[in-house]
């Protein structure tokens, strides 16, 4: 493992061809992400969590993303996680969620809603 200081206790660790940033020993980078693998997978992390203002926290070379905020799975404008077969699911602060709509929507067209991580059940009206 190759070890680069940088100023104000920030290092860049180096580990079969992964990029890690560090501060204070934590993974932790503001202008990008803070492991970067060989393969273009991306994480962000903050604080050694994994949390993105900006876009996706997780970008995996296959095209799959998933939202993160302070370490939970969370997007207010979109699905939290879109899979790269298509499959989306929507989560607010690391629970399933969605108020106007399904959390979970599958490419075979099956669909479930939850509400705050409980789903929910609907029967069919008179």
């Amino acid at each position: 493992m190759l070890t680069l200081k940088l100023k104000d206790s920030c290092e860049v660790k180096i580990h079969d061809d992964t990029k890690y940033w560090y501060l204070n020993n934590q993974l932790h980078r503001l202008n990008g992400p803070a492991v970067e693998h060989n393969d273009g997978t991306k994480y962000w992390y903050q604080n050694d969590q994994r949390h993105r203002l900006d876009g996706p926290a997780i970008e995996y070379a296959s095209g799959t993303k998933a939202w993160y905020h302070n370490g939970k799975l969370h997007r207010d404008d979109g699905p939290a996680a879109e899979y790269i077969n298509g499959d989306k699911f929507w989560y607010h602060n690391g629970t399933l969620h969605r108020d106007n709509g399904p959390a979970a929507e599958y490419i075979n067209g099956d669909r479930s809603w939850y509400q705050n991580g409980k789903p929910m059940h609907f029967s069919p009206k008179d």
